[in-house]
């Protein structure tokens, strides 16, 4: 692969993941990914819901294979040897893990070979099934992503635990980004923070006592990524609620978080699983067309970062050296 075609790769992984089990992260991940499969983009559909996959059932297919516990395991060394045909043309699978014991539990080791396996895959799009809760591993894959969707539902519970894992999302990627005890020393009070403390502010105080030290830090909270998609929506009303999280989000931990649009509370999605077949394949259905418009929007954001990054290459390339 050449060096273009790895960035371009590295560029385009999305990400879907949730504060709680049960939002239909995963109906959301595999839908938009046969979106944009149906596109005309190469796309693989990671699942990487560590110990209780099911990606493979709702693409009907019983006997997936040992997808990722072949690269975990090193019994296959690339991505690509794990990859699977599905029933959508252009949409690839890497079956994940379901049922086996201590899959959930990774080894440091294990999770730096599967991220970088995951980034030299070849494919216009690689969307990421992450597993729920705040476990290090689900943060872990969330912050991968170019691109973080975070899928909540209107319910009160289901958003407080989507800013929950957000949040825990950020700070993780944060105490990443620094290589120095002392470092990590002045981000611990944000890290320890309480669940409704202003992050922003604790981080902000950062500006009196390591100046670089907050610009790196704003600058990783500028292009974290993520975007918002509400999820069963049982009555339009209610998707309100969706821009004023994000509103929440933007206070109190530094975020743009968009809402990249929702998705109504339907009977055909829900039946979708029992035909183990997308609804996104539909070709009249008001469920499916709402999946192609995110599907656009989420390629409209990606086009816009690449547009953007485009610029700050081409000024590092025009900015004079040093003498």
């Amino acid at each position: 692969m050449t060096i273009a075609a790895q960035t371009a790769a590295r560029s385009r992984i999305i990400t879907v993941g949730g504060g709680k089990g049960g939002v239909g992260k995963s109906l959301v991940a595999l839908n938009l990914a046969a979106a944009l499969a149906q596109d005309g983009l190469r796309v693989v559909i990671a699942d990487l819901d560590l110990g209780a996959a099911n990606q493979h059932l709702l693409l009907g297919i019983l006997h997936p294979g040992p997808g990722l516990q072949a690269l975990l395991d090193k019994s296959v060394t690339e991505a690509k040897g794990c990859l699977i045909d599905t029933q959508v043309p252009n949409l690839r699978l890497l079956p994940g893990t379901s049922g086996v014991l201590g899959a959930a539990n990774l080894a440091h080791s294990q999770k730096v070979l599967l991220l970088r396996k995951l980034r030299a895959l070849e494919a216009d799009i690689v969307v990421v099934d992450v597993g729920a809760g705040v476990g290090y591993n689900a943060l872990d894959f969330f912050d991968l992503g170019s691109r973080k969707l975070l899928v909540t539902t209107p319910q009160v519970t289901a958003l407080h635990d989507a800013y929950a894992f957000l949040k825990s999302a950020v700070l993780r990627l944060l105490r990443h980004s620094v290589d120095e005890k002392a470092d990590a020393a002045l981000l611990e009070p944000a890290t320890s923070s309480a669940g409704m403390d202003k992050v922003v502010q604790i981080l902000g105080q950062l500006r009196e006592i390591r100046p670089e030290l907050a610009d790196r830090v704003f600058r990783e909270l500028e292009r974290f990524g993520a975007c918002m998609v509400g999820n069963q929506v049982i009555n339009e009303a209610h998707t309100g609620v969706f821009a004023a999280v994000a509103h929440t989000m933007h206070d109190y931990l530094g975020l743009k978080v968009p809402v990249l649009g929702w998705l109504r509370s339907s009977p055909g999605i829900h039946e979708s699983v029992n035909g183990r077949r997308p609804i996104a394949l539909e070709p009249r259905n008001k469920d499916a067309a709402a999946f192609r418009t995110l599907a656009r929007a989420l390629l409209a954001t990606l086009e816009a970062d690449e547009r953007n990054q485009g610029v700050v290459d081409a000024a590092a390339v025009d900015e004079p050296s040093a003498a």
